[in-house]
């Protein structure tokens, strides 16, 4: 069904990679959060295949009030705007380094 109609709407910039070639879609609250680049985000994933979900983690001390922000990856549709100030580790240079950081 992606394959037929979901890669063709703008939904499929939300979708994350699944197993066996498969598509998810974040409803809920974990469609909410706004793109921060790699290394600047405070809230990052993991997708638990297993239990067919994908758990959201703080990846420092946030602080009350503070917008939650995970990185969208490298090839964003937009214009990267950020408060942030960047921090000391690069950013991954292609779509597969950013993809290979994270544990399946």
């Amino acid at each position: 069904e992606y394959r037929e109609h979901g890669k063709y709407t703008c939904l499929d910039h939300y979708t994350y990679c699944w197993r066996d070639g498969q598509f998810a879609l974040a409803l809920g609250l974990g469609s909410m959060f706004n793109h921060e680049p790699s290394g600047r985000e405070n809230v990052g994933f993991v997708r638990d295949m297993d239990q067919a979900l994908i758990r959201y983690v703080a990846l420092r001390d946030i602080a009350a009030g503070e917008e939650l922000c995970i990185c969208y990856g490298p090839n964003v549709w937009f214009d990267v705007v950020s408060d942030c100030e960047p921090e000391t580790a690069s950013p991954p240079e292609t779509a597969q380094d950013f993809l290979s950081s994270f544990e399946l």
